[in-house]
């Protein structure tokens, strides 16, 4: 049975939108944004690859990269274009795309390019200040906030954000949300998600599921694909990606919010994820 309270606590906020047309091929590589990316392609073509996954750029559909995702971008000349920013938060700090099974590219439907066509007209002049990643990607823009004019406007924009982001959701409850709410696993990757900075041991992890450790071990894969341990270095691994990306905190204060003890181990397994040490990390994906 689907849960209303799920999808009512996913928090939309807006960061840049517009319309762009490219004049000449152009290629963008291993490109990671701290936000999730929307496209609606409406003339040409090109290509996007996530991982070892190549997806074909056509007119008439929607595209959506999360936030944090390695990707690779070609487009083609002639190829157009409207593309939204956002960040999608929930309050209980999860992310919907380890709650949720999310498709990368859906059919567009005939209202979608009039929702484009609106939430670029409410929130002018908000496009990119450049066309490559690594120029525009710059702390002063990757913390500018929307500022919005009435009411309605922040209403109107947040219901459009939450209208595309519905086609990107696959029909039917995932079994592993499923099994997380049967076995009360959500408020274990609450406390996980608020408690990066401290010791989490898998004993109290159990505790808060009402299971005994060895069970909820094995649950607890079961529904993550990972072991309760290995999640939670994945969490803290994604916490100082994006501490990375939008703050100007050295490593040693990321290495506090993240919980990580040691710079070499930090190192080691930052790289291990992401295929970068910290610093090189930052600089490779937030050049001026």
């Amino acid at each position: 049975m689907y849960s209303e309270q799920i999808s009512e606590s996913l928090v939309f906020h807006l960061q840049n939108v517009a319309h762009l047309s490219f004049s000449q091929d152009s290629d963008y590589k291993d490109i990671i944004s701290p936000f999730t990316r929307i496209y609606f392609i409406t003339e040409g073509n090109g290509s996007l690859n996530i991982g070892n996954h190549r997806i074909l750029l056509e007119a008439g559909n929607l595209y959506m990269i999360p936030s944090l995702t390695s990707c690779s971008y070609h487009f083609g000349t002639g190829l157009s274009h409207y593309y939204i920013h956002l960040s999608i938060d929930q309050a209980n700090g999860l992310s919907p795309f380890n709650q949720h099974a999310i498709k990368n590219k859906t059919s567009a439907c005939e209202l979608d390019q009039s929702l484009f066509q609106r939430i670029l007209q409410i929130n002018p002049d908000l496009q990119l200040p450049h066309h490559h990643p690594n120029v525009y990607q710059t702390k002063l823009w990757l913390n500018k906030k929307v500022s919005y004019k009435s009411a309605s406007q922040h209403l109107e924009t947040t219901g459009i954000l939450k209208q595309l982001f519905s086609h990107f959701l696959e029909p039917g409850q995932s079994h592993a949300l499923t099994s997380m709410l049967k076995y009360n696993i959500q408020p274990v990757l609450i406390h996980i998600q608020n408690n990066l900075q401290l010791e989490i041991r898998v004993s109290e992890l159990a505790s808060l599921a009402y299971l005994s450790k060895d069970h909820f071990s094995k649950v607890f894969k079961s529904i993550t694909g990972m072991a309760p341990c290995d999640y939670i270095i994945r969490k803290r691994i994604e916490r100082a990606q994006f501490l990375l990306l939008t703050t100007e905190s050295g490593q040693k204060e990321i290495m506090e919010q993240t919980g990580f003890k040691s710079a070499s181990y930090f190192s080691r397994i930052f790289k291990m994820n992401t295929g970068y040490p910290p610093e090189r990390y930052r600089k490779q994906n937030n050049q001026e």
